[in-house]
């Protein structure tokens, strides 16, 4: 997919499926940041369900994180968990071998939920011996970017509503501005006079 029309469909989701929710600005970004938090977690299989359990246990949106906990794919596993096992590692002091993420890619099955089952399997056998320090340092960067995450969508749900509604302002003053030139411009229709009876009036005195 070409990067432009990547970007188009990333602006066009953004602006319809978290600025135009119908909902309050605490609300829709407390939901994106419980997505992105979750989305940090070493809880694969369970990321959806997680945030909605979370979304309606904090009374946030309840669906606008959902589709950011598809960030976490088994393409991205290395790049989102790996620097949160090196970190919980570091905190930890201890020797912990790193697991190795990209055999959870590899894996496949004759379908698209086998193969959804045999990598949530995979998974967890490739984390089963390195929880500590995983969850540790996804527990950390999860909590930093999920309170970036509040902030930032919050201000930008405040920014774009109050631009929306500048822009709704502007453009009923240019109507009412357009109907008033209109006015002014169009010349006032007149009234068509009666007809008269001056054909008669002139017989009776011809008479």
């Amino acid at each position: 997919m070409p990067v432009k029309m990547l970007m188009r469909r990333l602006k066009g989701f953004f602006i319809y499926r978290v600025l135009h929710v119908d909902d309050t600005p605490h609300r829709i970004a407390l939901g994106v940041a419980i997505g992105i938090f979750v989305t940090w977690t070493p809880t694969q299989g369970f990321q959806m369900m997680i945030t909605l359990a979370l979304s309606w246990l904090l009374k946030a949106n309840k669906l606008v994180g959902v589709p950011f906990v598809w960030i976490s794919n088994p393409v991205t596993l290395g790049a989102i968990y790996y620097p949160n096992f090196m970190l919980g590692r570091w905190l930890l002091g201890a020797h912990y071998e790193a697991p190795k993420f990209r055999h959870i890619l590899m894996v496949s099955g004759d379908s698209w939920i086998r193969t959804w089952i045999l990598r949530v399997q995979a998974w967890w056998s490739a984390t089963y011996n390195v929880m500590a320090p995983l969850w540790l340092g996804s527990l950390i960067i999860g909590l930093a970017l999920g309170v970036a995450t509040y902030i930032a969508i919050r201000w930008t749900v405040v920014a774009y509503r109050k631009a929306l509604e500048r822009h709704r302002q502007h453009a009923r003053q240019l109507r009412l501005e357009g109907k008033a030139d209109k006015k002014r411009i169009l010349p006032r229709r007149r009234k068509p006079r009666p007809e008269t009876d001056q054909p008669e009036q002139h017989e009776q005195q011809s008479r």
